[in-house]
């Protein structure tokens, strides 16, 4: 029995440890602002927050996505890409920290993933198609895809887009994801979900590919889809999400999905054996709210996105790892912060 329990300790402490070797020097957290029309920066060293400005009166910005030096920022009503860099200068050139690149009229431009150090791809949902953006240089492409796209997302070389599949504000039908190569002439395909009104996916430590599906308005019927996406088919379909979940993240112990909901708070899934863990009713709700992003550092800090009522400034709630969510720090951020990603300063 001694021996059992010291084994016990040291794998507690390995598993503590693997976090905690983790460094979040030079990390920061972007957080959208929508009404604002802003950016707030988080240091995940000391929680200060800074503000970057896009200058963009008519930007509705919801979404983000976060690689390396640069945060990408699609600006919805304003179809254009608001960028926000990072350590701007090498061998005595500098680049721009903040700048706008426009996209088609009428793009609606929302959902972005970034591929490289100058190349993102942005969903247009306003126009079927998303259009890969050279952030650097500002030239564009654009591709052909499902109906109203609202994300999007990369494996490897191969760009996934999700179809949203509504007509105005409501489902017209089961959502789709549209695949291809990002590096060679599109050829376009095609993988069925089961969920309606997808909005959101991410790549987990599995490698395979997690999609939310936000459900119809006041049915509590948000579904989460599991695509394979080498085989390109969706291979499991787990319900009870509630009402509109509304973002993802990964967390890197224990194969824990977790969920964002304006309602509920923040729930899980584990992956490992595909089931709703923290389900509706049994959400984490800092300060009793509910949240609508997600973002976590290296440390595996939880970064929780608290609108609140949009009247006033927002909340960041910092939290231990789970199962524990317990609070570090609120950090106050713009009006009506909708979401979040991670970056780098160095």
């Amino acid at each position: 029995m001694r021996r059992l329990v010291l084994l016990t300790l040291i794998l507690g402490g390995a598993c503590s440890d693997a976090l905690e070797q983790k460094t979040s020097a030079g990390q920061v957290v972007g957080v959208v602002n929508s009404s604002d029309r802003t950016l707030s920066v988080i240091s995940a060293t000391d929680f200060t927050v800074s503000t970057r400005d896009w200058q963009s009166g008519s930007a509705s910005p919801r979404t983000i996505d976060g690689r390396g030096h640069v945060f990408v920022v699609p600006l919805g009503a304003a179809d254009a890409v608001g960028v926000s860099r990072f350590f701007t200068c090498l061998r005595g050139t500098c680049a721009r920290p903040d700048y706008v690149l426009p996209l088609a009229p009428g793009s609606g431009a929302t959902g972005a993933a970034i591929q490289d150090d100058s190349i993102a791809w942005i969903a247009n949902p306003n126009l079927n198609s998303v259009t890969r953006l050279n952030y650097v240089s500002g030239d564009t492409t654009s591709v052909a895809v499902g109906v109203h796209p609202q994300a999007v997302v990369m494996v490897g070389t191969r760009v996934f887009v999700v179809n949203s599949n509504l007509s105005g504000t409501t489902p017209a039908g089961p959502s789709w994801l549209t695949s291809f190569d990002c590096c060679s002439a599109p050829t376009p395909d095609s993988i069925p979900l089961t969920g309606v009104n997808a909005r959101v996916a991410v790549v987990g430590d599995d490698s395979l590919l997690y999609v939310i599906a936000s459900g119809h308005r006041f049915a509590a019927d948000g579904k989460l889809s599991i695509v394979d996406p080498k085989a390109r088919v969706e291979i499991a379909v787990l319900n009870g999400l509630g009402e509109s979940p509304e973002a993802a993240a990964f967390h890197p112990a224990g194969s824990r999905l977790l969920v964002a909901s304006r309602d509920e708070g923040i729930l899980e899934v584990n992956t490992s054996i595909r089931a709703v863990t923290r389900g509706p009713g049994n959400g984490v709700k800092p300060d009793g709210n509910g949240i609508t992003g997600l973002a976590i550092d290296l440390r595996g800090r939880v970064y929780a996105v608290d609108p609140g009522g949009c009247g006033a400034p927002g909340t960041v709630h910092v939290l231990t790892a789970p199962p524990d969510y317990r609070e570090i720090r609120s950090v106050a951020v713009g009006v009506c912060p909708t979401t979040a990603a991670v970056a780098a300063t160095q």
